[in-house]
């Protein structure tokens, strides 16, 4: 839910952010998300590596790192290469969080519950996902680009406490049952 609420929001604001306000060019733009699009989708050839290397939650947390460099470099001004290597970022963080969070998801429930979850899951991701759709414009609007790149950070820190809370969870069970 925020990977795709953040990534949704951000993405959604920025070629507004690149054309209206900052008066790059549409093929310069559209260059940028092009670059975003790509980096959302090609991890996942490396993406099922991961998991059996790194586990899953350090690969969510790898996610929730390279959202909040989006932020960060985001912040750091409004030039070409500060939005591409965002975008960039916002895909790479997004494809770690969206393969990432099923997977967990999946591995958290009862066979008799799997309908009701995954139900449950996508009418999160994708309510999310409207909801920062709907608002990008307007908080960019009424708040400017690096105000909306801040107004994300608690979302990602709530998640970063979310795989803290886990791994402890985790290490709790296993250290019962031995």
């Amino acid at each position: 839910v925020v990977g795709q609420g953040v990534m949704t929001y951000v993405m959604t604001a920025t070629p507004i952010s690149m054309k209206v306000m900052d008066g790059f060019s549409l093929q310069v733009t559209a260059d940028v998300i092009r670059a975003h699009v790509i980096a959302m989708y090609l991890p996942s050839l490396i993406t099922p590596w991961l998991v059996n290397t790194l586990g899953l939650p350090r690969m969510m947390t790898l996610g929730v790192i390279a959202l909040g460099a989006t932020l960060f470099i985001g912040l750091a001004g409004h030039q070409y290469m500060h939005y591409w290597f965002a975008m960039v970022l916002l895909g790479v963080g997004w494809n770690f969080l969206f393969v990432g969070g099923p997977t967990q998801l999946v591995q958290s429930y009862r066979s008799d519950e799997r309908f009701k979850a995954q139900a449950f899951n996508d009418f999160s991701v994708f309510g999310a996902s409207a909801m920062a759709s709907l608002l990008a414009g307007t908080m960019l609007h009424v708040l400017g680009w690096n105000m909306l790149l801040i107004s994300a950070l608690p979302a990602l820190l709530i998640m970063l406490a979310a795989i803290t809370w886990s791994l402890v969870a985790r290490c709790a069970a296993s250290a019962e049952s031995s």
